[in-house]
């Protein structure tokens, strides 16, 4: 959900997606839609409301919050996670509230209408789902 902020006569907004927006992941089709959907309109928006109004987004990637417990739970499906990923661990709540943070501020002024990547490095999903081929 987008978030309108402001600070210091600035007016920016900040979207939350996911780099399942970015990326193709067998199993994905109805989230990674979705948040490409997001991205777009963060881009669209960010044409639309300037100069006034800054638009920007995160792609975000794996990140321990519960929503993650049933996954992270089992060892071996952290491992995959983790191996997967670049920077070879999951993410924190902080690391996403870091980019917002950014992007919410007068030091992003010149930002407008970018999806910025807090992922760990990834290029496509670090989850395989384990989906079989259809017959």
């Amino acid at each position: 959900m987008p978030h309108l902020l402001q600070g210091d006569g600035e007016k920016s907004v900040v979207t939350v997606s996911s780099m399942l927006g970015r990326t193709a992941g067998r199993g994905y089709v109805a989230y990674g839609t979705a948040k490409a959907a997001l991205a777009h309109w963060t881009r669209l928006t960010a044409a639309d409301l300037a100069p006034r109004i800054r638009v920007n987004g995160v792609f975000v990637g794996s990140i321990m919050t519960s929503a993650l417990d049933p996954v992270v739970e089992l060892p071996e499906l952290r491992e995959q996670m983790e191996t997967r990923t670049p920077l070879g661990r999951i993410g924190e709540p902080a690391d996403i509230a870091a980019a917002v943070l950014y992007l919410a501020s007068p030091a992003s002024a010149y930002v407008t209408g970018k999806m910025l990547e807090v992922d760990g490095g990834i290029r496509a999903p670090n989850l395989d789902l384990g989906l079989p081929d259809l017959e």
